[in-house]
């Protein structure tokens, strides 16, 4: 079986459909060639328990009668080494040439390469600056020297973590060694009660699997600086040490003590604290990780106005997560998270605070932490958001009544009394009285006597004595909402269609500009905009970019969207359509702005929207599109 049957079959392995025509794009084949290598593959897979079905308008489907047949035949035919394998494109080509140089230990000529791959030394070159750019992030560099070649250079634990970040996924593909040393460590863990979440648990045996690999090939971790303090008492250790034994009993090596501590690290960056249940270890928070969550609730604060500074539960899962955290960027180590795309498009809101929290462990830790570290931390704000969702947001009222101080004051206690869960403040005051009130405090006007001046509030006539029909029509008052729409945020005149600039930075400095003047805003907004993009990265994906401030700056939230004919550089992501998104100071109501950034994130992240936008770069269709998509998801 070529190669191509290979890439085919590989494909067809998903157990989904798919037409000769995205075969056909995948394989970079033309669809009668696909054709006729499905005929192939047909017959070289039917006597060994599967075959290639075929459905009319829906495509090729891998049907397997035989398991076991079948899984047979994989494993002879797809063992490493029984065919040289050869990549065709530059991502095949990036991924081989990692795995070739990470195992190589010696020099490698450039010629050899590109003759080895049937490529020029002009396209190798090209796909070198991108494996160049992949181990930078693991503090691997690319020894070059004049007639010998080039091999890589680096600590084996950074290497280590390369390796599980560039083939972590392929690695559990029928491997009967992982799903041993999963069924190992399952076993451990449970035992001595260790919590670790399910993708945690998939992280270690990756990493696990690759130990064992460079240990049989002598690779050993050396016993780094700055080690856990004080190993053998931890508890992390002594299941490291179970593990081990385990290990080398059913693989036939030996686990040094470097490696057991290894492992030992591993743990520690994925262990999961229960509240109510003990693991075997009193839970330590420091006075450093409890003065970063402080700093984390005042970032949110600052930006987005919402108030979690008292919040204890809130507190106590950053802190717990902190601590196994805090030993992953100790040792660069980093948690690949499932549901990413999950969390951003349902939990946009929570993601974005947590994007913000987050600056401030990128300043104290010097690291930037990845998108996946970032989610794991927007969780616990969703929890925090949906327990604000419970609590009444207290109302200030203005009572006006037409009868003596002493009765105004006893009215006003009964208000007081009647509704201490819906009113926050309650003053009386007389009709001639009204004009001189602020009215941007209050909420509403509740009068037991007709009121003819013009006032910016609603206003509530209620009866001096409370019956049980007042009470009821006074708390819908209390408890109801706004009228809303997500459209409110996206004005016509801060939609910026067809710019044409070349940097991150030439975009940034004109669309800063444009809404300070448009909106009146602060000269220092561009500063912050700025200081946050330092931070962290503000690319969503899918062409777009999200920036905002670092602060809130604006008497009201709005966005202001601007459209690029070409696209820029945005970090390491290519950008289209920049969403300026500017946060209101003052409190907000976690219900509108949960749900402005929740249908804002569906559009962000659906292909299908960002290219009609991009193309058309029509204000007009782009609120249509969103006004769909929030009828479909009402608040």
């Amino acid at each position: 079986m070529d190669r191509r049957m290979k890439q085919i079959l590989d494909i067809l392995s998903d157990r989904d459909y798919y037409t000769a025509e995205m075969l056909a794009e995948q394989i970079h084949a033309g669809t009668k060639t696909v054709r006729n290598l499905l005929k192939e593959i047909n017959q070289e897979i039917e006597p060994h328990g599967a075959g290639i079905l075929s459905k009319y308008g829906v495509g090729y489907f891998l049907n397997i009668q035989d398991n076991e047949k079948y899984e047979a035949y994989c494993r002879k035919n797809y063992a490493h080494g029984s065919e040289e394998y050869l990549p065709s494109t530059s991502e095949e080509r990036i991924q081989y040439l990692l795995e070739y140089l990470i195992n190589s230990g010696s020099y490698v000529k450039l010629e050899e390469l590109s003759e080895s791959l049937y490529i020029s030394k002009r396209t190798l070159t090209e796909d070198l600056k991108e494996v160049e750019q992949f181990l930078k992030k693991f503090n691997i560099r690319i020894v070059r020297k004049p007639n010998y070649g080039i091999r890589l250079e680096g600590k084996e634990f950074d290497t280590r973590l390369c390796i599980a970040s560039f083939s972590g996924k392929r690695l559990h593909k029928g491997n009967e060694s992982m799903d041993e040393i999963a069924a190992i460590v399952s076993m451990v863990l449970k035992e001595n009660d260790f919590m670790v979440t399910g993708a945690a648990y998939q992280n270690l045996v990756v990493h696990l699997y690759i130990a064992i690999s460079r240990i049989m090939e002598c690779h050993y971790v050396p016993m780094p600086e700055g080690l856990l303090d004080n190993p053998e008492e931890r508890y992390e250790y002594h299941i490291a040490k179970t593990i081990a034994a385990k290990l080398e009993e059913r693989f036939h090596i030996s686990f040094p003590e470097n490696e057991i501590v290894y492992i030992a690290i591993h743990l520690a960056g994925k262990k999961m604290f229960l509240q109510e249940e003990s693991i075997g270890e009193n839970v330590i928070i420091t006075q450093e990780i409890s003065d970063l969550v402080t700093a984390m609730l005042e970032r949110v604060y600052d930006l987005f106005k919402f108030d979690f500074r008292s919040d204890l539960e809130l507190r106590m899962i950053l802190s717990q997560h902190l601590v196994p955290l805090s030993v992953r960027i100790r040792f660069d180590m980093d948690m690949k998270n499932p549901m990413l795309r999950d969390v951003k498009e349902k939990f946009c809101l929570s993601y974005t605070m947590a994007c913000n929290a987050v600056t401030v462990l990128n300043e104290h830790f010097k690291v930037s932490l990845s998108e996946d570290e970032v989610a794991y931390f927007a969780f616990a704000f969703a929890l925090a958001l949906e327990r604000k969702k419970t609590e009444i947001k207290k109302k200030n009222i203005i009572l006006v009544c037409s009868s003596g101080r002493g009765s105004a004051q006893l009215l006003q206690y009964k208000y007081k009394n009647s509704f201490q869960d819906y009113i926050d403040e309650i003053i009386a005051c007389d009709v001639g009285s009204l004009y001189k009130m602020d009215f941007s405090r209050y909420d509403y006007i509740f009068t037991t006597v007709p009121i003819t001046v013009s006032v910016p509030l609603p206003i509530l006539e209620v009866e001096y004595f409370l019956g049980d029909e007042d009470i009821v029509n006074v708390k819908k008052v209390l408890c109801a909402q706004k009228s809303f729409s997500v459209c409110n945020y996206y004005e016509r005149e801060l939609f910026l269609p067809h710019l044409k600039f070349r940097t991150k930075c030439e975009v940034l400095r004109f669309m800063c500009q444009f809404v300070i003047e448009k909106k009146n805003l602060p000269e220092e907004f561009y500063e912050s905009v700025l200081r946050r993009e330092r931070l962290a990265k503000t690319a969503f994906g899918n062409q777009v970019a999200m920036p905002h401030a670092y602060k809130a700056m604006s008497s009201e939230t709005f966005v202001c969207v601007g459209i690029l004919d070409e696209p820029v550089e945005w970090g390491d992501q290519k950008i289209r359509a920049v969403f300026l998104v500017c946060i209101a100071d003052k409190d907000h109501t976690s219900a509108e702005l949960q749900h402005f950034y929740q249908l804002t994130a569906s559009f962000l992240l659906s292909q299908r929207q960002i290219q009609e936008l991009v193309k058309k770069q029509d204000y007009d269709a782009f609120i249509r599109a969103m006004t769909q998509m929030e009828e479909a998801h009402p608040m």
